[in-house]
């Protein structure tokens, strides 16, 4: 069980830096930008779009393309958790004022959650208004929040997201270092948009199975997986890095 007063703690590092706060406004703003510049791309597609082409089109999937980028910031979130203390030097006390590495990690994720959720919550709605918003103004199809599909992204994509944040955090603990942390998970994240130059076989692993990849083309239904297996997957992948996370904290130095 996790003190309250190590919630507490932790909420007042996280609301002293200024980069955290600056960081979860950006993500929530970029992402409300990202939607409405899609959907202006999108609905601009639809306009010279031939009749097969006007019958693929997934308004959804078109307007919340945004959400690749949002997974970056939000990853980066996670990662300011953990590394800002190593960058500041106060890990040696904060460690003596909690007692227990576990309670600390145990801590930090609670409020990298917390935070994330919110933030998370914020950029996908926004995203979703603009983007569907701006497709039907410009005569284009679009989603309305009763949509199977559109109740899948609102409720599920923030959740996506508030998990990309405790990998961040989990990239924190281990490499112990921001720009390290953060170039690490940028390259994780993109990598997959690189998989169609990658030969037949792998790029089919990274489209299907590259756990991040998996998540979000579940939220588009654009997953060959049943979508409970790839949540599965994203999942238990940032599971086992926090676990990663956890033993090579516990077993060195601050």
């Amino acid at each position: 069980m996790i003190a309250a007063g190590a919630l507490r703690a932790e909420w007042t590092k996280f609301s002293s830096i200024r980069a955290t706060m600056v960081l979860s406004l950006a993500t929530v703003v970029v992402s409300g930008l990202f939607g409405w510049l899609f959907g202006n791309a999108a609905a601009g597609d639809y306009a010279i779009a031939t009749p097969q082409e006007r019958l693929d089109f997934d308004p959804l999937a078109a307007g919340m393309r945004g959400i690749f980028i949002g997974q970056l910031l939000i990853s980066a979130l996670g990662v300011l958790v953990a590394s800002s203390e190593y960058g500041s030097g106060t890990m040696h006390a904060t460690l003596a004022a909690a007692g227990r590495r576990g309670r600390l990690l145990a801590a930090k994720a609670a409020i990298t959650v917390l935070t994330a959720l919110p933030v998370s919550v914020a950029s996908v709605w926004l995203m979703y208004t603009l983007s569907q918003s701006t497709l039907a103004a410009s005569g284009a199809p679009s989603v309305m929040p009763g949509d199977p599909a559109a109740l899948a992204m609102l409720l599920l994509g923030p959740v996506v997201l508030a998990l990309l944040a405790l990998f961040g955090l989990a990239l924190g603990f281990l490499l112990r270092g921001t720009a390290a942390a953060v170039n690490v998970s940028t390259a994780f994240l993109l990598l997959p948009t690189l998989a169609s130059s990658s030969p037949g076989i792998l790029r089919d692993l990274i489209e299907n199975y590259w756990p991040s990849t998996a998540a979000l083309q579940a939220l588009y239904g654009t997953t060959e997986l049943p979508p409970v297996a790839a949540f599965g997957l994203f999942v238990t992948f940032v599971a086992i890095m926090l676990i990663a996370a956890f033993v090579k904290f516990n077993h060195r130095d601050a």
